[in-house]
């Protein structure tokens, strides 16, 4: 087993970017790796970024339309793939990183979504990735 060597703390030195590879479970039960480059942000600006997702106007939704499901989620994929745009540079998919793409990942992979928001709040509030 290797020793990992602690690395003496360096304040206002920020990454360019935290390169990670998300495992994710498959529709068909196996697995599936994610890599991905999330964009650094500290505590404060993580709240930023927070802010202006949760300012984006969701697309219109009538509750009481015959389509009020579908619509909702809808509102959900885009608001999913904006977030995705947002907290990552790229990643190491076979389609470029665009915000399209990232709204097809949110429509077609939610499990993905979800690893990638997951891990994305834990680094950026808790410091850390993994356990």
């Amino acid at each position: 087993m290797s020793e990992q060597i602690a690395r003496q703390i360096v304040l206002g030195k920020r990454p360019d970017g935290i390169v990670h590879t998300l495992k994710l479970p498959m529709p068909d039960g196996t697995v599936g790796l994610l890599p991905v480059t999330y964009r650094y942000r500290d505590r404060v600006e993580f709240g930023e970024f927070l802010d202006g997702i949760f300012a984006t106007e969701a697309p219109a939704f009538d509750g009481t339309a015959a389509n009020a499901s579908s619509q909702q989620q809808r509102g959900v994929v885009q608001l999913n793939g904006q977030y995705i745009h947002g907290c990552l540079q790229d990643w190491g998919l076979d389609v470029p990183f665009t915000l399209q793409a990232c709204i097809q990942l949110a429509r077609e992979m939610p499990s993905a979504v979800q690893a990638v928001m997951d891990t994305y709040r834990q680094l950026c509030i808790e410091g850390r990735l993994g356990n």
